[in-house]
């Protein structure tokens, strides 16, 4: 089913960016930062931004409410399990319930747990749509706020080394990957369980940075990944973990295999300088002997991730396209 939209409008992944989309959010992003400390990030002319989480979600739902409160906007709860009655027998259809919050908002941010419902909204919505989250599939906000926090603490991404531990699935990392083909790092160590192989797309994006020259290497534990500049980690089962929680059920309690934990015994013994990301919850895989130290700066990142979704909210209620889709279309 054909989109009923402009090409560019939404943002469903990171490969929607173009190199000069990245460039221009990251700018964006550091503007809104700058502002904030000179207490002025608002805007004059007021949106709505209707949030459709039907899942469960701290950050990315308060961020993109903050976001918009910050930008002069207001942010809605489109979707509310406990009152909503879409898909009962006496209620909306999925349809019809986009048709109508697309009526009454300026952007839709949505997350679910089926890889497909973003693109379905974004067919049905006139107005922009923001993937917050679908399913195993993709979170590119997520991956931009990642970015964003390496170019703050670390500067240059050409220079740097990048190790990601996570599960080889996960939906940020993939996203991420996609972005770095517009900015390659020097060096990228995955750090995965054994057991657990690369998607084909996965393994596809790897194998575009290392035809632009990043040096790819993949690893089983993370004490070998201690020499880099910046560790990306989240848990090695992600995927099942998440999918547990479809239902609404919360995460089951479990230890993280000890080659995929950093503690700060490991990061002292080997005199890592390293920065520690993590777009939270942490399941176990982050340990938190490590919150003391200088290298971590995972609350930092949720504080910059206002700015990036600040950036986004603004460029696509100003109606400008994203032009990587385009791109691709041509391609």
């Amino acid at each position: 089913m054909a989109p009923n939209h402009p090409l560019g409008k939404d943002l469903l992944s990171a490969a929607d960016l173009s190199a000069p989309d990245l460039i221009d959010v990251m700018a964006r992003s550091r503007r809104m930062l700058q502002a904030d400390g000179q207490g002025g990030t608002t805007s004059n002319s007021r949106k709505i931004v209707a949030n459709l989480f039907f899942q469960r979600s701290t950050r990315t739902k308060l961020g993109f409410e903050v976001a918009a409160l910050r930008l002069g906007h207001r942010s809605i709860d489109a979707y509310d399990p406990d009152r909503n009655r879409v898909g009962s027998s006496n209620g909306d259809n999925f349809p019809d319930h986009i048709r109508t919050i697309a009526q009454l908002a300026d952007l839709l941010v949505i997350r679910h747990s089926e890889e497909g419902k973003c693109q379905e909204v974004a067919r049905l919505a006139p107005v922009p749509v923001i993937n917050g989250g679908n399913g195993s599939d993709e979170h590119p906000t997520q991956a931009l706020i990642d970015l964003f926090c390496m170019l703050e603490m670390k500067g240059s991404i050409d220079n740097l080394s990048l190790a990601i531990s996570c599960d080889s699935r996960a939906r940020y990392a993939y996203s991420l990957l996609l972005l770095l083909k517009h900015m390659p790092p020097r060096r990228l160590t995955f750090c995965v369980d054994p057991e657990v192989h690369f998607s084909e797309k996965t393994q596809s994006a790897l194998d575009v940075l290392a035809d632009l020259g990043t040096q790819i290497s993949i690893v089983h534990d993370l004490e070998e990944c201690l020499d880099h500049d910046v560790l990306n980690i989240q848990t090695q089962d992600l995927t099942s973990k998440v999918k547990s929680t479809l239902d609404g059920g919360d995460l089951p309690s479990y230890a993280e295999k000890d080659p995929f934990v950093i503690t700060a015994d490991k990061i002292l013994k080997a005199k890592s300088d390293i920065i520690i990301l993590n777009p939270l919850p942490r399941q176990g895989e982050l340990d938190s002997s490590c919150d003391s130290l200088p290298n971590a700066r995972y609350f930092e990142q949720v504080k910059l991730s206002t700015y990036v979704r600040m950036a986004v909210l603004e460029r696509m209620l100003s109606g400008i396209p994203w032009t990587g889709a385009a791109a691709l279309a041509r391609a």
